[in-house]
Formats: structure tokens, C-alpha cells, sequence
């Protein structure tokens, strides 16, 4: 039985990697923090091990990794007040547990990296503390491509049951009224089932020479995300599209409520330029080839299970 150490395990994708993981037949070994909810996997069968990315010294991190055949690196920060957080956690971090990984044995290190790391449409590069720290984790890791089998991915924007970053738009479609931005730009969300599917496949296929990039293959406008989210909450809803300028205003404002409570804001002028001003599509044919890979949740069906799970939850 393959053994694999799934960060990240009891966050959003995470937890959703450690059913499909267990489901598969993997002996999982999940590391958490101290402060970590573990409600979402506490029901499955697996392991935990207490595991802090930011602090752990790598000689601890071999003594954890020994017999471990394969690590699936979801954690990380999507939220932070400085770049310098981003970096220590989801650059430095990531180093340090290949470093550790490659001194025990480890045969391969999925790394769960965004299409940040890549930047927008037409970039060049990333333009973001976020997507700059993603790309010297994977920077990082190929350093050590002669001692690990490095398979990067790179989602783009994944939802489904237990994302909370999306409640907010479901709370407003149940009040009658989404609010969109006015801006040309496609959206490629990817169902979390079809993230968990194209992971597991890339602990066994063949090396990829480049990054794979995971997404649903159909673009769709903000038009399209308002109707798939009025079928999702069962009622009709108005559409009202906003200029750029009232996202990013947004953003700053949250940015300056986190110097008081001093926490991560959950909206930040990083993400409502990402929502707004740029567009964030990818070619995922060459996944599909590498993985045998085949994204298979529409955006209706995907916000609909979402919509349903928050339901059942009382979240909706």
C-alpha cells in the first residue's frame, strides 16, 4: 500500500484530498497543527502528525516522512497581511519538507501550487506576494527534481462543499441580487471532486515535463456564474455589475479592518484585481494527456452539489 503525506489535510481541498486519498486505498498520514479543526476528516481512517511548516526543523520532518512513499503538499497560506508571510510559509516551508523528503527516501512530492505562480493571462510572470511565493516554492522543488519525482500542479479557481470564500455570493443570490464585476474577462472554475481526481492520478503517471494546469475546459462569463447561481439557489435573481474600482475599493477596506483585528483579511486588493481586472484562463489539454485526466463537473452541477452541501450544513 502506497504511503502518502497529505499537508493541508483539514482545510477546504485538503479535506477533500484525504477522502479521495483514503477512498483509494492509500495509507494516509495527514499532518496538522496544533490549532487545527480536524472535524472534516476526524470520520476516516487515517493518521495524524503534528507538523508546523513555518517552525519544523528538517532533521524532526525526516524522522515523520521515514516510509513515507509520496507527499501531496496542500498547505499553505491564500491569506496573509505581508508577502514576507507568504514567502516563509509557502516558499520556505515547501523547501524545507522537499529538503526533509528527499533525505528520507520519499519517491515523489505532488505540489499543489496555483496558476498564481504563472500570473494572468499574458503576464509574463506573477504579480502578486501570493502567486511570487508559489513560484519559489516550485523554483525550490525543481532544484531538487534529481532527488524527487516533482509533479507540479497549478489550479485555478476551485470551489465546492466546505469553500467558504464563495458563501458570500450564494448569501446574496438567496436575497435576490448578485453582484458582479463589469469586466470582459472569462471565468474557468474547476470543481473540487475534479482537483482530487487529476492529484491522485498524478501520483503515478509519468514525470510531467511542465507544471499542469487544472481547470474545467469551458470559459464561462460572469453572466453565465449568475444564472448557474440563481438555478443553484432555487429562486430568481437580479444581476448587478459593478466597476473594477468598487472591487478594489473593497479589498482596501478589508485590508484596513485586518490592521485592527490582525488577521489575514478574506478579501484583499490581490483578490478583487484577480475577480475584476485580470483574466486567469489555461490550456488544460496537456493535463489531460499527462494525467489521463478528464474534468467532469459542469459549473451548474458543481454550484448546485455547492449550494446543496451549504444547505445541509445551515451555512445557506
Amino acid at each position: 500500500m502506497t504511503r502518502v503525506l497529505l499537508t493541508g489535510g483539514t482545510g477546504f481541498l485538503g479535506s477533500h484530498l484525504a477522502e479521495g486519498l483514503v477512498g483509494g486505498g492509500y495509507e494516509v498520514l495527514a499532518s496538522v497543527r496544533a490549532s487545527s479543526d480536524t472535524s472534516w476528516i476526524d470520520p476516516l481512517q487515517l493518521e495524524t502528525t503534528l507538523v508546523d511548516l513555518g517552525a519544523a526543523d528538517t532533521a524532526a520532518l525526516e524522522t515523520v516522512l521515514r516510509g513515507t512513499d509520496a507527499i501531496v503538499h496542500c498547505g499553505g497560506l491564500t491569506r496573509a497581511r505581508t508577502e514576507d508571510e507568504f514567502m516563509a510559509v509557502n516558499a520556505v516551508g515547501t523547501g524545507r519538507l522537499a529538503a526533509a523528503a528527499a533525505a528520507a527516501g520519499v519517491r515523489r512530492f505532488v505540489f499543489m501550487s496555483s496558476l498564481a505562480a504563472r500570473g494572468p493571462d499574458g503576464a509574463g510572470g506573477p504579480i502578486s506576494p501570493y502567486g511570487r511565493s508559489k513560484a519559489e516554492a516550485e523554483r525550490a522543488l525543481l532544484e531538487l527534481a534529481d532527488d524527487l519525482e516533482v509533479v507540479i500542479i497549478r489550479p485555478g479557481g476551485v470551489y465546492g462543499p466546505r469553500d467558504s470564500d464563495l458563501l458570500p455570493l450564494f448569501d446574496m443570490a438567496k436575497r435576490g441580487f448578485v453582484v458582479v464585476p463589469r469586466s470582459p474577462n472569462p471565468l474557468q472554475p474547476v470543481y473540487v471532486t475534479d482537483v482530487v481526481a487529476a492529484t491522485i492520478s498524478s501520483l503515478h503517471a509519468p514525470i510531467p515535463g511542465a507544471p499542469l494546469a487544472i481547470a474545467h475546459a469551458a470559459l464561462h462569463p460572469w453572466s453565465s456564474l449568475a444564472e448557474a447561481l440563481t438555478s443553484a439557489v432555487g429562486r430568481g435573481t437580479r444581476t448587478i455589475r459593478v466597476p473594477p474600482s468598487l472591487f478594489w475599493t473593497a479589498g482596501l477596506l478589508s485590508e484596513a479592518g485586518s490592521l485592527v483585528t490582525r488577521k489575514a483579511p478574506a478579501m484583499d486588493r490581490r483578490r478583487a484585481r484577480d475577480m475584476s481586472v485580470h483574466r486567469w484562463t489555461c490550456d488544460i489539454e496537456p493535463t489531460r494527456d499527462a494525467l489521463d485526466w478528464t474534468p467532469r463537473i459542469d459549473i451548474v452541477d458543481g454550484l448546485g452539489r455547492t449550494a446543496e452541501w451549504y444547505r445541509e450544513q445551515g451555512w445557506l
